[in-house]
């Protein structure tokens, strides 16, 4: 019963990975991406995870203490993007990694972002 109910405690602590997780392109001739999830019970920020290598690897932090369900990057250089969400309950409990979003590539000519 006692392994029951810690096994329960700590399936609550840890937040289940961000779902739904999409990456927009704000407008054609702007070259940022807006990414946006379903909330996560007992969340209390998120973290945003960036790769130009593929949807499966290269991934590394790029915004943190994100409060709300969508993020905006900042203006991106040509190339192929990727992006996953971590959902945090306080500072200790970190979920997985989200699937990543669709690839969205950015180049410098029109349109600037697809």
């Amino acid at each position: 019963l006692h392994a029951g109910s810690h096994g329960e405690a700590q399936a609550q602590a840890t937040p289940a990975a961000p779902t739904g997780v999409t990456g927009t392109c704000t407008a054609s001739n702007l070259k940022t991406v807006k990414v946006a999830w379903s909330a996560v019970t007992h969340a209390t920020t998120y973290t945003m995870y960036q790769s130009t290598t593929s949807s499966s690897s290269g991934f590394s932090s790029v915004a943190t203490g994100i409060a709300v369900t969508s993020w905006t990057s900042p203006t991106l250089a040509s190339g192929n993007y990727w992006f996953k969400v971590v959902a945090f309950v306080g500072s200790n409990w970190a979920s997985a990694q989200s699937s990543a979003t669709a690839q969205r590539t950015i180049s410098s000519s029109s349109p600037n972002c697809a």
